[in-house]
């Protein structure tokens, strides 16, 4: 970290003016509802709330919007306090003792009188900066605090212990079809003749979900390129400045052509020393290890283990590895055909993810690839298959769910398609849902 003189209350000020609502209005975007929900009832509570997430996934905004809510509603202006920790005025001045200086400053500027609600900005750049929090929460001061982090280390055992008790956490991810169809200015009924009368849009809408993905400035390019260029300077910010400067790391080209590799290959299942066998780098087993590690931090990345009883047995086993995004899988990997059945699939893993689903996939003679878990059961099968026109493939995945659900004592399942209409069968006495994604992601 480094150290540095200390920074003067006038450039403390002006850096913030830029960001915060004390003399303007600010354009906070369209509203994440389920976000902004949550977070309303974390406003009746003393407790950090802390937002992760992959970064660009619009941690910042939502909390913009938090503010702009709470001055509709008669909170004063300068009640309100939002610090960018990537804004470059800061950088030479990245310590604690910055937060001590930011709230002198503020305090001595603007007066505010009453309740202040507060926003770190990426605060993982600020080392120690759980105990800063610590302390206003534990001394009971007027003060609200909100930070976001785009690395799961920010959430730490050793951050965690320091503020055990005291912080809700709340994890961000881009958006989900519900939202994206939000943001292309479709609104949602929650009626089945909606759902009917819609469903050759909705359909097309879903194609375009699966392959722009859901970071929220991209869904509102409609210039492709663009897009393109959006999402690839995404994709370097995070190696950079999440992995590279983060864990000072000297082969960023190694963790660059790793990343690639998972990009290209992810829905399939790896070992660590399968890539390392497969690879058309050099990297060491350790240098695996470390870098997924490191990628699966910044939210690139998720491995998803193979369901057993036995945890010796789950962690010996090959895991499958999902993607962040599809449109930043399109914009980064090597493809040679346009992976549909792999970007149905990606997306459909993230939609679980972010029902909190406890996830893995089952593969004792054949493979399903999602099975969900609450507490000790499991409750949900699911295959995805883009359609189910072929009788081979048609067979393949109603087997497949017949045999986990007589393994696992279940008497239903889903198939997930992309092209195709619901329906329900009955196999060997099993009943097996055939559901397209459009309508499954808004049940």
């Amino acid at each position: 970290m480094i150290k540095a003189n200390k920074m003067q209350k006038e450039q403390i000020i002006e850096s913030l003016l830029v960001w915060n609502f004390w003399e303007k209005d600010i354009d906070t975007g369209i509203p994440r509802d389920e976000y902004l929900r949550k977070i309303k009832r974390y406003l009746k509570t003393d407790e950090i709330v802390t937002l992760t997430g992959v970064r660009r996934s619009g941690k910042s905004t939502i909390l913009l919007q938090v503010l702009a809510n709470l001055i509709k509603k008669d909170v004063p202006r300068v009640n309100t306090l939002y610090v960018n920790f990537e804004d470059p005025r800061f950088y030479n001045f990245l310590n604690i003792d910055l937060l001590d200086n930011i709230w002198e400053a503020y305090y001595d500027y603007l007066r505010p009188e009453g309740k202040v609600y507060l926003v770190l900005d990426e605060i993982q750049k600020i080392e120690g900066w759980e105990h800063w929090a610590r302390t206003k929460y534990d001394r009971k001061e007027k003060v609200k605090i909100f930070v976001t982090g785009s690395n799961a280390e920010f959430l730490s055992s050793e951050f965690a212990s320091v503020l055990t008790g005291r912080h809700l956490q709340l994890f961000v991810s881009p958006l989900n079809f519900r939202e994206f169809l939000k943001f292309r200015n479709i609104k949602v009924k929650a009626d089945k003749f909606w759902l009917l009368k819609n469903k050759n849009v909705l359909r097309n809408l879903c194609w375009e979900y699966l392959q722009v993905g859901g970071f929220p400035k991209v869904v509102l390019t409609g210039d492709e390129l663009l897009r393109n260029e959006l999402l690839t300077q995404y994709f370097n910010d995070i190696l950079t400045r999440d992995i590279v400067d983060r864990y000072k790391l000297k082969s960023a080209d190694k963790l660059k052509n790793l990343t690639l590799f998972y990009s290209t290959n992810f829905t399939r299942k790896y070992s660590f020393n399968k890539v390392k066998k497969l690879a058309d780098f050099s990297l060491s087993l350790d240098s695996i290890h470390r870098f997924s590690y490191y990628l699966a931090n910044s939210f690139l990345i998720d491995f998803l283990p193979r369901f057993s009883y036995s945890l010796k047995n789950q962690m010996q086993t090959d895991r499958k590895v999902y993607f962040v995004d599809n449109g930043m899988h399109n914009s980064t990997a090597f493809k040679f055909s346009s992976d549909k059945g792999k970007l149905l699939e990606n997306a459909v893993f993230h939609h679980l993810k972010r029902q909190g689903k406890e996830l893995y996939y089952f593969h004792e003679k054949q493979e399903v690839d999602f099975v969900c878990r609450e507490g000790l059961n499991v409750t949900e099968l699911i295959n995805v298959c883009y359609n189910m026109d072929d009788k081979e493939t048609f067979l393949r995945e109603t087997s497949a769910l017949v045999e986990a659900m007589r393994y696992f004592k279940l008497k239903e399942s889903k198939i997930i398609i992309a092209e195709g209409d619901s329906k329900k069968l009955t196999e060997q006495g099993f009943d097996i849902r055939i559901v397209p994604f459009y309508q499954w992601a808004l049940e």
